[in-house]
């Protein structure tokens, strides 16, 4: 092969979205003209050997900048929904997720697979990208995940998924596969774009505008590409939409009539202004309006005591109160500039800035079990003379809960690359960090009980008179002073920040030496890492400040924020060495037929892990030029996160069901880290078929298989509290549930992150790729589908046993609770069966539209159970499948004047204005990770080149 130009060497990088422009959906690479002196080599996601054929044997779904825009998407969240081999978005606004130890702000997960978050690897231009610092529980483990809002889809020139096992090419976290953005790189002239969107009949919409320039310059040697993008969102309050404007979701239309009525489905908090509390001549009680019956203590503004815990009546809505969207102003900047040095010579580099602010608002916390604190008798508003415990309250009076997030993020990287005789060769170094900072304004828990036990009534806060006497539910109308309020308010913060230095270098040759079937390419390289994560708690949270009992003394939680677990900070970070080998060998050419082998092994060394070496072995096989064959086998791992390792003593609390007092209440688990925790390993084989009955219709269909095993996960304090049960009923207990030796209710449970976990996931994807010119304009036929077949998670020991007591009848371990996370888990929550999408494209002349749609199939929430009179099965509420319609249509300025190159764009998703399937989630009624909240959505886009 003839030495290449620097021309060439300008395109040789990452560019499979070169092969983009031959399919709309999925890519079916075919092999190149043979004239050695016009190949152009090319990079294929999959394999790091540039040649001038691309590689068949890998599965690689490519969606091209031209695929995004039919898209009608605004943001990388929305962008990666419209995959269908892409999972729950688990992290965001849109699912609910909203604590303080929550992933908040701008933030977006990937979840190729469904799998879990953190099981795809995430490169830009070919290299990794820091993950997000916010954490999120999955499976009950703290799991992190790269930010897909932090690239502007507008500036993508391609997004690329290789749905395969990557570890042995690419290295840790690519065990369902590798998601690559390819942004513009030698791009020349300007464009500049302005989009606008609104949700029909609610206040949210959307604006996005984008500038995208490129030019050459010292003589043509050196190039810039760069793009700004800004994008401002109104959000939207959970009660503009029926399904989230209530809490109460017992009588919603169209529920399954067995769950009509069912209690499971009220999800109000029995944490309210209406106040329970505790005091030796009264018992517990409960304050309530006096029209209610039962009143036992006559208080005054038309309030009372009655005994016992609060009525259902008396439930507070928190739909009322909390954002569904939340308002984001989003600024992304890249830069991309390349100099050539010499002929075989080139340096380049890229530069990438992400600043979000993401503001939303939720109801103000009540206090939780481990900070029921003392009222004295001579509190200025104690009514009953006499010393009173609060169980609990929220303070609704004191406003809601107001939370900003700013996100940051930057890369920086230069390098080299070059040809040394026929060897391609590159090196780089890069320096990314992100960083989130996270305010709120909450209620010191300790001023809080200062200002309640004041003697003096001017700075005393009231607690015993309700909430709203006209609307019980939603509010309270009885307002202590805002000059007693801002004695307790204050704001927590919470920031953290994680980052990522690589130093690398990489050699190829695609025709390294010649067989009878053709030439063999190899490629090697080494990589040098630095990882960090820092997470900074307010000294509220993170135990310096503990709230201590001003009456009793005794130290009632190690946070001193109401409502909120302590957290302590958190600080990790580790090298890694990694070194990597492959090989491409042809095997046969025989007429027809040819096959290719592909080898590969990767060795990871991490410093605080252990190390592992992963090998994969991929095949194709072109049978006939319409036929072709695709099989792989590789071996992967996933280190532990390094929350998972550095994570020690965190509490988090949240409503259990107890059987043993058959009652829910909140409940601490206090989860643990280690470093002898161990990279998970995990198996992944793929075969393909590969049909292509004409030059315009490609059709394919892949199987595969992942089998991990060493999983790092935790026993739910769930079945904790199950497994308790049943050993009570034995006659011993769990001895990590620990009980108040008065009250029987549980304090706190002890947990620590352990490799127990055993899973086996399998599936299919199919695609179908038709493009058609006729005199009527150029067709574009595209069908996605992926198929779940499989979804086992192996029961750990404890597990098994409450499954066998169940099995067996026995009542100390309720049928109808489930077994969190074990047994046949498709269809259960956020993994359903089928995910699709089929669209149609046409242009012609100046005109283009196209028609679209996706659908989700039905899953069942496994969070409320449903039993029918002469019938033992346990149901779990369905919830249906969901289908969108979208459409667009556009038009091509051609004329001279200031209209040249300008077009115009419609955009209708979800045209018949489907609303998410219900269901029983406590933040929004549906799944935010699974379906979208947007209804019917209007889009205009006005774009010019110049």
């Amino acid at each position: 092969m003839k030495t290449k130009t620097m021309a060439n060497l300008k395109r040789k990088h990452l560019s499979l979205c070169i092969l983009a422009a031959m399919s709309s959906q999925f890519v079916y690479a075919q092999e190149a003209e043979s004239d050695d002196a016009d190949i152009e080599q090319i990079l294929v996601v999959g394999s790091h050997i540039k040649r001038g054929t691309d590689v068949e044997a890998m599965p690689v779904t490519t969606l091209s900048a031209k695929d995004i825009e039919n898209l009608g998407v605004s943001t990388g969240d929305e962008l990666l929904r419209s995959i269908p081999q892409i999972g729950a978005v688990n992290f965001g606004a849109a699912t609910g997720n909203g604590g303080v130890n929550d992933a908040r702000g701008d933030v977006s997960s990937i979840n190729l697979r469904g799998i879990g978050t953190g099981n795809t690897l995430t490169l830009l231009n070919g290299r990794r990208l820091v993950t997000h610092p916010g954490t999120q529980s999955e499976n009950f483990v703290p799991v992190s995940t790269v930010n897909s809002n932090t690239l502007p889809v507008a500036g993508l020139r391609s997004l690329e998924i290789l749905r395969d096992g990557a570890a042995a090419i690419y290295g840790s976290d690519a065990v369902a596969g590798v998601v690559n953005y390819a942004l513009n790189s030698d791009y020349v002239g300007n464009k500049v774009s302005l989009t606008h969107g609104v949700s029909e009949g609610t206040e949210l919409d959307e604006t996005t505008f984008n500038y995208l320039t490129g030019f050459d310059f010292n003589e043509s040697k050196s190039h810039l590409t760069a793009s700004f993008n800004f994008y401002q969102r109104n959000g939207m309050m959970a009660s503009e939409r029926p399904y989230s404007a209530s809490h109460d979701l017992r009588e919603y239309p169209g529920l399954p009539e067995k769950f009509v009525g069912d209690t499971q489905l009220d999800n109000r908090t029995t944490s309210t202004p209406w106040g329970e509390f505790q005091s030796d001549s009264l018992g517990r009680f409960h304050i309530q309006p006096d029209t209610m019956s039962g009143c036992e203590v006559n208080l005054a503004g038309g309030v009372c005591a009655d005994g016992g815990s609060i009525s259902r009546d008396l439930r507070f809505d928190r739909g009322t109160t909390r954002s569904l969207s939340s308002d984001v102003d989003r600024l992304n900047f890249y830069g991309y500039f390349t100099h050539e040095l010499s002929d075989d010579l080139e340096f380049f580099s890229e530069a990438i800035y992400y600043s979000a602010t993401a503001e939303r608002t939720r109801e103000q916390t009540h206090n939780l079990t481990a900070q029921r604190f003392q009222v004295s008798a001579d509190a200025a508003y104690n009514p009953f003379g006499e010393e009173v415990t609060l169980r609990r309250y929220r303070a609704i009076d004191s406003g809601p809960r107001n939370i900003e997030v700013d996100d940051t993020s930057y890369r920086i990287l230069g390098g080299l690359r070059g040809m040394w005789g026929d060897w391609d060769w590159e090196s780089a170094v890069f320096y990314t960090e992100a960083e989130t900072n996270d305010v709120a304004n909450r209620i010191q828990a300790s001023k809080f009980q200062a200002a309640i036990n004041s003697t003096d009534p001017a700075l005393a806060y009231d607690l015993f008179t309700g909430g709203d006497l006209n609307n019980w539910n939603t509010g309270d109308s009885t307002l202590n002073p805002a000059s007693v309020i801002d004695q307790f308010m204050v704001n927590v913060s919470r920031d953290s920040k994680t980052s990522l230095a690589q130093v690398d270098f990489k050699v190829s040759n695609g025709d390294i030496f010649e067989l009878p079937a053709g030439t063999v390419g190899v490629a090697a390289g080494v990589e040098f890492r630095h990882e960090t994560f820092e997470d900074d708690r307010d000294s509220l949270l993170d135990g310096s400040n503990p709230f201590v009992d001003a009456i009793t003394g005794e130290e009632l939680s190690g946070s001193d924020v109401l409502g909120s677990s302590p957290t302590p900070d958190s600080d990790a970070d580790r090298d890694i060495f990694a070194a990597y080998a492959e090989f491409l060998v042809p095997l046969l050419e025989f007429g027809d037929q040819y096959v290719e082998l592909q080898l590969a092994a990767r060795y990871e060394d991490y410093s605080d892990v252990g190390d592992a070496l992963k090998p994969k072995v991929a095949l194709f096989w072109e049978a006939a030029p319409w036929l072709s064959f695709r099989a792989s086998y590789s071996e992967g791992f996933r280190a532990p996160g390094l929350p998972q390792v550095s994570a020690e003593g965190v509490p988090r609390s949240n409503n259990l069901y107890d059987p043993v007092l058959d009652d829910s209440y909140a409940i601490v688990d206090i989860r643990s880290g280690t470093t002898d925790l161990e990279p998970e390993d995990d198996v992944n084989t793929s075969f393909g078929i590969v049909l292509q009955p004409g030059d315009d219709l490609t059709i394919t269909f892949d199987t595969w298989t992942i089998e991990q095993e060493k999983l790092v996960g935790i026993l739910p304090g769930s079945s904790h509290l199950l497994y308790d049960s049943l050993l009570r009923s034995q006659g011993s207990s769990n001895e990590a549930v620990i009980r108040d030796p008065d009250t029987g209710e549980v304090i706190q449970i002890n947990n620590d992150y352990m490799n127990l976990g055993v899973r086996n996931i399998e599936g299919y994807d199919v695609s179908v790729v038709y493009d058609i010119d006729t005199s009527f304009g150029d067709w574009g036929f595209t069908l996605n589908a992926a198929k779940l077949t499989k979804f086992d998670q192996e029961a750990d020991p404890i597990s098994q046993m409450l499954l066998d007591a169940q099995e067996a009848g026995d009542p100390s371990v309720p049928a109808d609770r489930n077994v969190a996370g074990a047994g046949d888990l498709i269809k259960e929550n956020g993994r359903p069966e089928w995910r699709a999408r089929v669209a149609l494209d046409w242009d012609l002349n100046q005109w283009g539209a196209g028609i679209s749609a996706n659908y989700i199939s039905e899953v069942f929430d496994t969070s409320a159970t449903a039993t029918v009179e002469g019938d033992d099965t346990i149901y779990d509420l369905p919830v249906d499948s969901f289908t969108t319609i979208n459409l667009y249509g556009e038009y091509r300025f051609a004329n001279e004047g200031f209209l040249k190159d300008s077009k115009i764009r419609l955009t209708a998703r979800n045209i018949e204005d489907e609303e998410p399937p219900l269901a029983d989630e406590l933040a929004h009624g549906y799944f935010g990770g699974l379906h979208s909240n947007r209804g019917r959505y209007f889009q205009l886009s006005l774009s010019k080149e110049f």
